[in-house]
């Protein structure tokens, strides 16, 4: 018998032995005694005062823009990735049709320096109607992926603003003059 293969017989003998059954990121994680203090401690306060009203303000803020162009939050997304041009594509014709005139209505007063009045701003704009879209469109993706044999090395050449060529953001290779 070979060196190589000898040696190969015993790592394994030993690694098995030595093995564990439980994965290190399955088993309880003992936090050190500074760990323990921080999260006490601090980390509340960090949460009451800073993290906390931070994400309020942003909730907030997303809320109001929405609201003053008359927006909702699934109109937002880029219509470029692939799930949310199926998802698009699933929608029924009065969803699709509200989607397409929110869009232009926003568009219009964007373009106008103006909002919408008052009394149209009470709804709801996190309500999202896109998702149970989004997650069939991720299922048929699957599914088309798979029976197509599908390899994530073999991609579109060119989808949305880059070209597939190795940039990572928009017009960072080419001149778009």
């Amino acid at each position: 018998m070979s060196f190589y293969r000898a040696l190969n017989r015993s790592l394994i003998k030993n690694y098995v032995n030595t093995r564990e059954v439980v994965p290190w990121y399955q088993k309880e994680q003992k936090l050190s005694a500074l760990e323990c203090w921080y999260k006490d401690n601090v980390y509340p306060l960090w949460f009451k005062y800073v993290k906390g009203p931070f994400e309020r303000y942003q909730y907030e803020h997303t809320v109001s823009h929405l609201r003053g162009y008359g927006l909702m939050f699934d109109d937002r997304h880029n219509t470029n990735d692939p799930v949310i041009e199926r998802a698009i594509e699933l929608l029924p014709p009065d969803l699709m049709i509200g989607r397409y005139r929110r869009i232009m209505r926003s568009v219009e007063l964007n373009y106008r320096k103006t909002h919408l009045p008052v009394e149209y701003q009470n709804y709801d704009p996190m309500i999202p109607y896109l998702a149970p879209f989004m997650e069939e469109a991720k299922f048929q993706m699957q599914e088309e992926q798979e029976l197509l044999r599908f390899n994530p090395w073999d991609r579109r050449l060119y989808s949305g603003n880059t070209t597939g060529m190795g940039e990572t953001t928009p017009h960072s290779a080419f001149t778009a003059w």
